[in-house]
């Protein structure tokens, strides 16, 4: 009689060792803000093709990747298993629910297991660091940016900003400036265009936040 079986593994590279394991990862003690990573490995333990119809999690704050749902008689594959733990506090069970046509189980739980404490207030995650990121662009020439430019800003001249395209990050506000924005604007719409939905033009440029702001997270070319 044919069947589909999965399992979950630990693979010991090394001593090519394959070693059946409890689907339960104990992570231990972590502080708020930090990510859980795991990797399960599942492999089809039987003798006709395993298909992984879906994969739930118990809430938002983990995430998965898997790279294949089919799995031929005796293949594996990883399934990577991300816990942020970003407002997080206490005594934590996240479980995963892999979801195939094994008869004998169709829904598999993984679950990650632990505790997660309070961090301290002076504390920022990743994950927060990762959603309030940006890209601060100075157009203006390098003899201008070296004279003075907004803090964090990097310099590139509006007429090399074709070549950054393939350099600058997808997915992340990037703000361009220039000393009254008459080339951001352009700018903008040109990232925009190109797969750069993010992409603002500073209204007023340089001029304005002067006029607002005066010489706030200005930096100024130290004398010599």
């Amino acid at each position: 009689m044919r069947k589909v079986g999965l399992v979950t593994l630990v693979v010991l590279f090394g001593l090519g060792m394959i070693i059946q394991a409890a689907p339960i990862y104990e992570f231990g003690e972590i502080l708020e803000g930090l990510a859980v990573v795991h990797t399960f490995v599942l492999q089809n333990a039987g003798d006709e093709p395993l298909e992984i119809s879906d994969i739930e999690v118990s809430c938002g704050c983990t995430t998965t990747s898997l790279s294949k749902s089919t799995l031929a008689p005796g293949e594996s594959v990883d399934l990577q298993v991300i816990f942020d733990s970003a407002g997080f506090s206490g005594k934590m069970v996240k479980k995963i629910e892999v979801k195939s046509n094994d008869p004998a189980t169709s829904t598999l739980t993984l679950k990650l297991i632990g505790t997660v404490k309070r961090s301290e207030r002076y504390h920022i995650s990743v994950s927060d660091l990762n959603y309030l990121f940006y890209i601060l662009v100075d157009l203006r020439s390098p003899e201008e940016y070296a004279e003075s430019h907004l803090l964090g800003a990097i310099n590139i001249p509006h007429d090399e900003l074709p070549s950054w395209i393939d350099r600058l990050p997808r997915g992340v506000l990037v703000i361009l400036y220039d000393t009254d924005s008459s080339t951001s604007d352009q700018a903008a719409q040109f990232l925009n265009d190109n797969g750069f939905p993010e992409a603002r033009s500073l209204l007023g440029g340089l001029n304005e936040w002067a006029r607002q702001f005066g010489e706030r997270f200005i930096r100024y070319e130290e004398a010599e």
